[in-house]
Formats: C-alpha cells, sequence, structure tokens
C-alpha cells in the first residue's frame, strides 16, 4: 500500500471515501460456527459511555420492512475476498481499525477487492484506485473513534409478539407522543436489510443518528445458507455519518414458510460510538 494514501490519518485529518458499490451483500453460503476475524482478538466488554452524555433525540426510531435478500454463489465469501487484498494493506488496516469488531471483504464486479473494518481505534475502508481503467492499488482511509465512546450490547432476538409494532410507517416503543424520527439512508434498499432485525436492535441501530439530520451511509455483507427445513444467515450491516457509528454482527434461523419477524437469533452483538469530528 502506498504509504501517502494513509497520510490523512496520520495528520489527523481522515475522510470517507466515495463508494463505487452502494450495495455490499452477494455472498456464499455460511460456513458452519463464527468465521476468524481478521486480527482476530478476545472480544472486550464494551465501554460505557461518558457520564452526562445522551444517546441523541428523544424521537422514536422508524422500524422497517424486511426486504429482499439476492445471493450471487458466484461471489466469493468473505474471507476469501479479504484475503485477495495485497498483505500490506490487510496489516495497514487492521493497525488503523484496531480491535476488529465488524469487517467484512467483497469483491467487485471486475473481480478487485474491496473491504470495510470497523474497531475500537476506527472505521477503516479499503478501496481500489483505478487508472486507465484498472485497479492500479488500494487506498484506506479511516474515520477515527473517539476514545471512551465505544458501547457493545448483546441481543436475545425473541420473536416480536403478535399485535406489536410493525408496517413501513410503525415505531419502536417508546415515549408515549414522541415524534417518529426517519433517517435517510443511503442506499434506501438498507431499509429492508435493517427490517430483518428485531425492533430493539433496529432501534439501537438508528438511535444515535437522530439528532444528525443528514444522511446515514449504510453497508452490509450477508451469507446465506438453505437447508430443506429452514435457512441461516449470516448478516453484518454498519451505518455510519461522520459523528457516529453502528454495527451489528447477528446469525438467524428462519423455517420454511416462516415470516423474517418469526426468525430464531441465535447471536446479535451491536456496537456503537462516537467518531471524532474532521
Amino acid at each position: 500500500m502506498d504509504e501517502k494514501a494513509w497520510e490523512r490519518e496520520f495528520a489527523g485529518r481522515d475522510r470517507t471515501p466515495e463508494h463505487r458499490d452502494r450495495m455490499p451483500g452477494r455472498a456464499d453460503r455460511l460456513p458452519a460456527g463464527r468465521d476468524p476475524m481478521p486480527g482476530d482478538r478476545d472480544r472486550l466488554p464494551g465501554d460505557r459511555p461518558p457520564a452526562g452524555r445522551g444517546e441523541g433525540s428523544e424521537g422514536v426510531t422508524q422500524i422497517h420492512e424486511p426486504g429482499a435478500l439476492p445471493v450471487d454463489p458466484e461471489s466469493p465469501d468473505r474471507m476469501r475476498a479479504w484475503q485477495l487484498l495485497p498483505d500490506d494493506v490487510r496489516a495497514k488496516t487492521l493497525e488503523k481499525a484496531g480491535r476488529s469488531l465488524v469487517w467484512w471483504a467483497r469483491v467487485y464486479s471486475d473481480g478487485v477487492p474491496f473491504a470495510v473494518v470497523f474497531g475500537d481505534r476506527g472505521l477503516c475502508r479499503v478501496e481500489p484506485v483505478y487508472r486507465d481503467g484498472r485497479a492500479a492499488e488500494h487506498r484506506g482511509e479511516r474515520a477515527r473513534v473517539e476514545p471512551g465512546s465505544l458501547v457493545t450490547r448483546s441481543f436475545d432476538g425473541r420473536p416480536r409478539q403478535a399485535g406489536g409494532a410493525g408496517g413501513a410507517g410503525a415505531a419502536a416503543p417508546g415515549r408515549p407522543g414522541a415524534p417518529v424520527e426517519r433517517l435517510v439512508l443511503d442506499p434506501p434498499e438498507a431499509q429492508g436489510v435493517l427490517g430483518h432485525f428485531p425492533l430493539d436492535v433496529q432501534d439501537f441501530l438508528q438511535r444515535p443518528f437522530l439528532a444528525d439530520r443528514g444522511t446515514v451511509t449504510a453497508e452490509w455483507y450477508y451469507e446465506e445458507t438453505v437447508e430443506p427445513g429452514h435457512t441461516d444467515l449470516f448478516v453484518l450491516l454498519c451505518l455510519s455519518t461522520d459523528r457516529h457509528v453502528t454495527a451489528v454482527e447477528a446469525r438467524r434461523t428462519l423455517d420454511r414458510g416462516a415470516t423474517p419477524d418469526r426468525a430464531r437469533w441465535h447471536a446479535i452483538t451491536c456496537h456503537r460510538a462516537r467518531l471524532t469530528p474532521r
């Protein structure tokens, strides 16, 4: 990797790159057990937010409906795509991200890999740089995590109760009379990915952005395995602005013929942090 590509980080002027592929999500089959993370280390409990720092607006977050999750069996899974990145690019990305929390790698239609790694030091994105129509190198950029702001929380993912909130106009349970806050997600297809998660998870992922009043960048990745009586889904989602980031890693089983709100979630781990202003 060209060291100049990381100069912004050393100078404290990281920025979020423009995205060439707006719909991460097509992947291969779900491997057994948890995939190893790049730079895998022991998970530590999430840091507590500093006293007096709130989570944003008092409004109620909008609840989204589950959308389609198309799968391309020809696309390499995240581990294979990660291995396609040059060794020095992987090493530099892990150094900048810190302890890995949520990560994935994918390839563009031309087979060139890119990656997203959210760690306790920063949210890193690695993108190819094209010259004369060909990928000449990879460039990495990081948005720094504000020290002490990282919070990690697990959810049990129990199915919503009959008669609970639902529908495109519904909102997460909250203070009676509170206004429903609707985020602008980019790309809009992210609403359908977010809609697969339980209501409390959707609220956790969206709430930090309610006070931002800006467009929220959404990126995701998933792998699906189809069995005779059910499907298994491994899904990662990251939402970010220049001030906040939230992310989730989850696994679920959905019986044949059941609707997504009746899925059995085996593990849901969410993270949120503030990002240092650029």
